[in-house]
């Protein structure tokens, strides 16, 4: 049986997702790396008072210090933290550049991407159609490498770091407000010294300053947090494909976002693309044994 809360958390969390980058167009032409340490910073805020002021709900410190206490879990983080940057660092990018549909690309392909790397690293199993549904998405990506312009790289970025990330963590079986900690515990001490590096160069942190500016900053950290949260939350209490599947969610309301907010424009071949994309997720939906995970038999 799916669970029915990890199913509204997980779609919740895409859902959310697929705005951001109203929210980063917003700020305008800020420098990425600002944003990037924003978020982390205030991340860190927002969750250490989760934890102080509810630890019978979010856990406490104790949990956190218990959640990288050996060399094995430190090193892990270690990776989660740098998989996590890379990829907020390549979507500011890809909206300030006003290349949502390559960012709406990159998290159409993460979710089987995910399936994948579920078969290889946590040993879940995957029935021939579903390898055909990712054979198509395949197809997809290579089809717009060679007819619009090179390797997508920035869609590639996204869905690889992204995968890789949900993948080590959920492995990591530590809880996703403790996990979230510990990650921000890792990157504050970065972020400070990036703003103080800002700071000295004359260039003014919070966005260009003042009141309105700094409200934004701290809300770069409950746009991260909030969505997170529901998606670790989701991906816990669901099959890694099925969590997955409902993160399709996101890219679409980010190609919506795309095609209204920015009001941008995909060629025919564009759309081919994500009709490839989306041929195969039908592949993969319609082909499940029985209406369950076909990585969930065990």
């Amino acid at each position: 049986m799916v669970s029915a809360s990890g199913l509204a958390y997980a779609s919740v969390a895409a859902l959310l997702w697929g705005f951001v980058p109203v929210y980063i167009d917003f700020l305008g032409d800020v420098n990425p790396m600002e944003i990037v340490a924003h978020r982390a910073l205030w991340s860190g805020i927002i969750l250490a008072g989760l934890i102080l002021l509810a630890p019978s709900m979010f856990g406490g410190l104790a949990d956190a210090r218990a959640a990288f206490a050996t060399r094995k879990m430190k090193l892990d983080f270690s990776i989660t933290c740098g998989l996590l940057s890379l990829n907020w660092i390549v979507f500011v990018y890809a909206v300030q550049s006003r290349q949502v549909f390559d960012a709406a690309l990159g998290y159409f392909i993460y979710p089987l991407l995910t399936v994948v790397l579920g078969v290889w690293v946590l040993r879940e199993k995957l029935n021939i159609w579903g390898w055909v549904a990712v054979g198509i998405v395949a197809c997809g990506v290579a089809f717009k490498a060679l007819t619009l312009g090179g390797v997508p790289w920035i869609a590639l970025v996204l869905a690889v770091s992204f995968a890789l990330y949900g993948v080590t963590r959920k492995r990591m079986m530590v809880d996703p407000v403790i996990g979230m900690f510990v990650e921000t515990v890792f990157l504050i001490p970065i972020s400070i010294i990036y703003l103080a590096w800002q700071h000295g160069t004359g260039e003014a942190i919070f966005f260009g300053g003042g009141a309105a500016n700094v409200t934004l900053a701290v809300f770069a950290g409950v746009v991260t947090v909030v969505p997170l949260l529901l998606y670790h939350a989701g991906n816990r209490a669901l099959p890694i494909s099925v969590a997955s599947l409902l993160f399709y969610i996101n890219p679409t309301t980010q190609l919506v976002v795309g095609l209204v907010y920015f009001d941008l424009s995909a060629a025919p071949e564009e759309w081919l693309v994500f009709g490839l994309i989306w041929a195969g997720l039908l592949v993969f939906f319609t082909t499940r044994r029985g209406g369950r995970s076909v990585d969930n038999a065990r």
